[in-house]
């Protein structure tokens, strides 16, 4: 069976970084990577990014999505804070899903 790849319809826009003191930057490379390989546009912040530089970020590239690695364990509160800066910057028009937060931190946010 022979796949096909991915083309999206429309253009989309991903900032991608790591959380603020996390020096480990191969996954969100990798992750970089495979979303480029699907033909959107990646805005590649690195690593060590504060919540604050990812969501002013989003909001001045006009990102469709944000794509976050955390090693550090800080995970719940970096998530936690980027989803309220988001809800405040941009009125409460953002969706915000993070994969690698833990099913508590879901319920906690009631998401």
């Amino acid at each position: 069976m022979e796949t096909q790849k991915y083309t999206p319809t429309n253009k989309v826009r991903i900032v991608t970084a790591a959380s603020l003191f996390d020096g480990h930057d191969a996954a969100i490379n990798i992750m970089r990577r495979v979303i480029q390989g699907t033909g959107c546009e990646v805005i590649h912040l690195g690593h060590d990014k504060s919540a604050e530089e990812v969501v002013n970020t989003a909001i001045q590239e006009d990102a469709n999505a944000i794509a976050l690695t955390s090693y550090q364990g800080g995970h719940n509160e970096y998530f936690k804070y980027i989803y309220d800066l988001l809800r405040e910057k941009t009125h409460h028009r953002s969706k915000f899903s993070a994969a690698a937060a833990v099913l508590s931190f879901r319920k906690r946010l009631k998401i």
